[in-house]
């Protein structure tokens, strides 16, 4: 990480100060230089300067008698605690040295907030592992006992968490997607702060989350996760963001924990087609997960044999709509129209229609049924 920063320190801060500026690894070798043909060249003067912890002026006559040294000011630079390198200043030491600590100090503090990035960001990677095999577990003990001590690796109990949940940043029509996506990303920390809570940031605008219930009466895991992520919906509309926020089932220990998040995956992903944004979960989709695990081409055949040719027809979406509509209320005339906002005559002469393009009628359990399962293929296809 230290040869990493050391160029654009000495560059940042030669140029602010008019000044050369070298920096040195802890073994004296020059690793960052306003005058980059230096690179790789030793700096005799940084060895007393870390040994010692102190800083150190050489001028211009002792500057004389060592090879590649120029006169200057050069102090260590210091990293939790320890001497990791040295920083220079060329330049005669009584006109230079009122710069040694300015140069200093911002050479500790780019180092410093370079750390905690790539600390952050090999914990972010460390979670996404961890939540990958958490969802590739096999069952095997061997496997739940590895991926339990890697949880505990990274401050996790992985025997709290219940529930898988996946949220999507929808990009379209997003100009910043990228600061979209870190917003989100807090919202979502600051919303499910429980600390037993594991979140793992994705690479296309995706979180992954498995959910550590609270001790609630009379509230099942998966209304707890439910509840949190509509708030978080509504939180992110207001920003104008749109999300997909997906959540599977009470899953429990290892193996179901990643069954659980392997469902809310499929349910996000299904999920612009079932509606245009929202709270999913995966105990009101479970007939649609089913359906999208069959094979694309045994849902297609299936769907063309109960449809025919309706999808062909203008008014498909009419037809499509209001049998969907009935399910939700079958056999509840009334109740059906006026979701529909059409007379209930109106209803019943569009769901004879259907009975007679497709052969299925909708008033029998088994046809109603089959038409479902068809409608909700074709979202699919």
């Amino acid at each position: 990480m230290f040869k990493k920063m050391a160029q654009n320190i000495a560059k940042s801060t030669s140029e602010v100060i008019g000044c050369g500026v070298l920096v040195t690894d802890e073994h004296g070798m020059i690793v960052g230089c306003d005058d980059e043909s230096r690179i790789g060249t030793f700096h005799e003067p940084s060895i007393k300067v870390m040994a010692e912890n102190q800083p150190l002026s050489t001028t211009a006559q002792e500057a004389e008698k060592i090879a590649g040294v120029f006169p200057g000011y050069t102090l260590p630079i210091r990293l939790m605690e320890r001497v990791v390198g040295s920083v220079s200043i060329t330049g005669a030491p009584e006109e230079v040295a009122r710069y040694g600590t300015l140069v200093q100090k911002q050479s500790e503090i780019m180092l410093r907030e370079q750390a905690y990035l790539e600390s952050s960001l090999l914990r972010e990677r460390a979670l996404r592992d961890l939540v990958e095999n958490v969802v590739s577990c096999d069952g095997g003990k061997d496997m739940c006992d590895l991926i339990d001590l890697q949880g505990r690796d990274l401050g996790f109990n992985l025997s709290h968490c219940r529930v898988g949940v996946e949220i999507v940043l929808d990009p379209r029509g997003n100009a910043a997607v990228e600061s979209s996506f870190q917003t989100l990303l807090r919202e979502t920390k600051a919303l499910f702060s429980n600390p037993r809570n594991v979140i793992a940031a994705q690479g296309d605008y995706r979180i992954s989350l498995l959910f550590a219930p609270r001790s609630v009466s009379g509230m099942l895991p998966e209304e707890q996760a439910e509840g949190l992520l509509r708030d978080l919906y509504h939180a992110a509309r207001e920003k104008g963001m749109n999300l997909y926020c997906a959540c599977g089932l009470d899953g429990g220990a290892l193996p179901a924990l990643g069954r659980s998040l392997a469902t809310a995956r499929k349910l996000a992903r299904m999920a612009p087609r079932l509606g245009a944004g929202g709270v999913f979960s995966a105990r009101y989709y479970g007939g649609e997960i089913i359906l999208d695990s069959l094979p694309a081409e045994d849902r297609r055949n299936f769907a063309r044999q109960v449809l025919g040719t309706l999808p062909e027809r203008a008014d498909y979406g009419e037809l499509c709509d209001t049998f969907m509509a009935w399910c939700e209320s079958p056999f509840a005339m009334a109740e059906t129209a006026a979701k529909l906002s059409m007379h209930r005559n109106s209803l019943q002469y569009r769901l004879k229609k259907i009975r007679s393009l497709t052969g299925k009628d909708p008033w029998n359990f088994r046809d109603a049924f089959e038409l479902w399962s068809a409608f909700v293929i074709m979202r699919f296809i």
